[in-house]
């Protein structure tokens, strides 16, 4: 049952006889009077029918009744930040005057609302298509053992955006086309599932066939009975021999602050809390669970998965701690800034986001250079590179047991041979004398033969030079790469194979 609040007001009062004759004149009002004109960081929106005094206007899990007659704006304080995040709504009367309400989500009417003045980047509200840049990075041999229950809720229409769709179907393509999952291994519970009905702030209904494969990938709604559900399932699927992967986006927020309590919010405005969330987790009986949160307020979904004595070996990465939101960032609108960089870590390259150009990684997760991106090397990568202003976690369990495993299972064990070929030799980039000053000499070291890309970046993921792209045999292969014209700093490498990519960090003096 939602509670009502007793609105506790901040009046700012009109000091000369503003004249409110409409929504319209009442966001302007709020920007002239209320923010000095400091749309910085902030979208203001605006309900087009007046409110009365006393009238009972819902949010997610409040309601807030109306102080008095006039126009209710609405000023997002984190325009691209996830909900829950600080927010206020403004009550401007005929005459001028103000009357605010601190919240931390918008009204269920904002489908209604008009945008009236913004700081978002004017970016199409339909993002580029991932499927047209997705290349498969196949690994040698493919995952065993291994399962994935992801969810996103969405709340509602007009909060559900893009950018969790984009979070989700780049991950279902990591799992699925690199790593060998299959779509029975992969439990999907996306806002309103396979219904037709617009689903997305952007008026559309979100496509549930991920992989353009002519079949739907979405397995459940999002709401919580769907979701119990598929909790349910995975417990069933994954036996004692499997590892878990959990990764949810969209919004999340917190109730008491100390100790944390927080929650995922599902589909309908409902939600799922931390507490019934270890129950669920605990009753699983696998060889080893994952946790890719980026919802705000997703650390605080740590202290109920790690330490976890008497548990399986877990780890936990977030994009923000427990009392902070977490940001679409440099990514706006297409993805969520952190998950873009952690799955990036996991693919081997990023696909253009926002104002990122996609391509490259800053520079090659695998730190150990052991073949494979774990969970402890790909959540620091993702924190080295997330930009947005939040605070990303790890821990896991026992110490130090991310570097064990990987999303292909537990790291050194033999998986599915790709195809019917034989397990082949893995490629290797390397470089003769490293910074490099003129002229620099590339080893090409290839198990197979095959077509070969070798190009170069600069750290922005703009490409600078192709250096090879051609047929080449197996065994080692010398490049001459000439550097006199470029300037001093850093570069990536990057050779592409038909069966995986590697990335190269170059300095040069």
């Amino acid at each position: 049952m939602k509670k009502l609040l007793i609105i506790m007001l901040a009046v700012a009062a009109a000091a000369s006889a503003t004249i409110v004759d409409g929504p319209h004149s009442a966001a302007r009002t709020v920007l002239d009077e209320l923010l000095d004109g400091d749309i910085s960081e902030r979208s203001i929106f605006s309900l087009p029918a007046q409110v009365s005094a006393g009238q009972v206007i819902d949010s997610w899990t409040t309601s807030v009744t109306a102080p008095i007659d006039g126009w209710l704006v609405l000023v997002d304080d984190m325009a691209l930040a996830n909900w829950e995040h600080p927010c206020r709504w403004v009550f401007v009367s005929p005459d001028g005057a103000m009357e605010i309400v601190h919240m931390t989500t918008p009204p269920n009417a904002l489908p209604r609302m008009s945008m009236e003045y913004s700081s978002l980047p004017e970016y199409s509200s339909i993002r580029s298509d991932i499927l047209d840049w997705f290349v498969p990075n196949p690994r040698a041999t493919r995952a065993t053992n291994c399962k994935a229950l992801i969810i996103s809720g969405g709340a509602n229409q007009s909060n559900n955006h893009i950018r969790y769709y984009g979070d989700v179907q780049f991950i279902y393509l990591t799992l699925t086309q690199d790593y060998g999952y299959t779509n029975d291994d992969i439990i999907i519970c996306f806002a309103d599932g396979l219904n037709p009905a617009a689903d997305n702030s952007n008026g559309l209904n979100s496509d549930p066939d991920l992989d353009g494969d002519g079949n739907d990938d979405f397995d459940y709604d999002a709401t919580l009975g769907s979701v119990t559900s598929a909790m349910a399932e995975m417990a069933t699927l994954a036996g004692p021999t499997d590892h878990v992967l959990f990764y949810t986006t969209d919004h999340g927020g917190n109730g008491k602050l100390s100790p944390p309590e927080v929650y995922l919010n599902l589909w309908n405005s409902q939600t799922l809390n931390d507490d019934v969330f270890d129950t669920f987790i605990d009753t699983f009986d696998c060889a080893s669970l994952h946790l890719a949160m980026e919802q705000c307020f997703s650390g605080g979904f740590l202290g109920e998965t790690v330490p976890a004595s008497g548990q399986e070996p877990r780890t936990f990465a977030s994009a923000a701690t427990a009392y902070e939101s977490s940001w679409a960032g440099t990514t706006y609108p297409d993805y969520d800034e952190w998950a873009y960089w952690w799955t990036g870590a996991m693919h081997g390259s990023v696909p253009a986001g926002g104002s990122l150009p996609g391509g490259a990684l800053p520079y090659d997760p695998d730190l150990n250079s052991d073949g494979v991106v774990d969970y402890g090397e790909a959540f620091s990568a993702s924190e080295d590179w997330d930009t947005a202003s939040e605070s990303p976690q790890y821990d896991d369990y026992p110490d130090s047991c991310g570097s064990n495993y990987w999303l292909g299972g537990l790291v050194g064990t033999p998986g599915v041979e790709e195809g019917t070929n034989p397990i082949l030799p893995p490629a290797d980039l390397s470089i003769l004398g490293n910074p490099v000053s003129a002229i620099a000499r590339v080893t090409l070291n290839l198990g197979s033969a095959g077509h070969v890309e070798l190009a170069v970046y600069d750290m922005s993921g703009h490409i600078v030079e192709t250096l090879a792209s051609s047929e080449f045999t197996a065994g080692e292969h010398i490049v001459s790469w000439t550097t006199e014209n470029l300037s001093s700093g850093v570069y990536m490498l990057r050779m592409t194979t038909d069966s995986e990519v590697i990335n190269l960090r170059a300095v040069k003096f």
